[in-house]
């Protein structure tokens, strides 16, 4: 077991304020009416109880820094038969003696109070109330137990803690997750730019509506909240982009491509392309080649940081529609060879 200095986060020079204020702090962050959820906060919370029980009482704290107990409060060597206390035995012999009945012959009734009484001291009242509702326990199987009068023998109080925190889990124990249903559905381009809303039917015939956040990328996933989540899970919709006549999108940058004439590939010029939002004009170098393909940034679909990807517009060099008696001239020319 960790350090209860370790445990509460602090020093070992702390004062007594300190280490109040560090439990009220953890006690009320990791108590089991406020992490009903998570199956570990009771294991949390008991190590920040006893964390704060051993470090509060000055000769218990002592008793730990010089390592004559470890960090459960237990001696570090084990006790003579007969000598050390058991706490819980106390707690046992207690309420027998309320109840007017001894320790060994308590009924399952009274051992179930017992419990509960624990559960309020440890967790609060609300986990006590949660307690008593649970339904009875599962028959356990049944087994020889010696017990003798010699106090701390008979049941070891860390034992017996572990199986207190065993019953709370398995009355507490998180419903388990309904199965998730997944679904898909097609938006143009234009929707993904822009943004969009769909529907989707879940198994039992209702519909819900979702919105498609703008710049969605193909293949992105949506999660759907149940419209029931008690007989429902949850869904995940899957978008998919619809094939587009200009367009191909990659994640947030968008390919498009642009014919121009050989005179343009060879000296360059410009031309105007219509983009998703829009005309604008895009320069064309000098010797642009079918494999050149301009990039022109901000001009993609937008993404998550409030920018854009990036327009990618791939050339594809085009020879007149009519033969060119000039252009069939100049490239019989470049095939003579040259004489010096």
């Amino acid at each position: 077991m960790r350090s209860p200095y370790t445990v509460l986060g602090v020093s070992k020079t702390a004062k007594a304020e300190d280490i109040k204020s560090a439990y009220r702090q953890l006690a009320k962050t990791w108590h089991p009416d406020q992490n009903r959820d998570d199956p570990e906060a009771g294991n949390r919370f008991a190590e920040i109880a006893l964390a704060y029980r051993l470090l509060i009482d000055p000769d218990m704290r002592l008793k730990f820094d010089s390592g004559h107990i470890d960090a459960r409060g237990r001696k570090r060597t084990r006790p003579v038969r007969g000598f050390a206390a058991n706490p819980f035995k106390a707690f046992k012999q207690a309420m027998a003696a309320a109840t007017g009945a001894t320790a060994e012959a308590r009924s399952e009734e009274q051992e179930e109070a017992s419990f509960e009484d624990m559960v309020s001291h440890i967790f609060g009242e609300a986990a006590a109330r949660q307690t008593k509702q649970s339904p009875a326990r599962n028959a356990e199987p049944s087994g020889r137990r010696t017990e003798t009068d010699a106090p701390g023998l008979d049941e070891d109080p860390l034992e017996a803690l572990d199986a207190l925190f065993a019953k709370w889990k398995t009355r507490h124990k998180p419903p388990s997750a309904l199965p998730v249903s997944h679904h898909h559905i097609a938006i143009s381009l234009e929707a993904a730019f822009a943004g969009d809303r769909g529907e989707i039917a879940f198994a039992d015939g209702r519909t819900v509506a979702f919105d498609v956040p703008a710049g969605t990328v193909d293949g992105a996933e949506i999660a759907v909240a149940s419209p029931d989540p008690s007989t429902l899970g949850d869904a995940i919709v899957t978008i998919r982009h619809l094939k587009h006549p200009h367009f191909q999108s990659s994640g947030a940058d968008i390919h498009g491509e642009q014919a121009i004439e050989l005179t343009e590939a060879v000296l360059g010029g410009s031309f105007v392309y219509q983009g998703l939002d829009g005309p604008l004009r895009i320069e064309v170098p000098q010797w642009s080649g079918s494999d050149t393909v301009l990039r022109v940034q901000e001009k993609g679909l937008p993404t998550g940081n409030g920018g854009r990807g990036a327009l990618l517009v791939h050339l594809r060099v085009m020879l007149p529609d009519k033969p060119d008696p000039r252009l069939i001239d100049l490239m019989r020319s470049g095939r003579k060879p040259l004489y010096v």
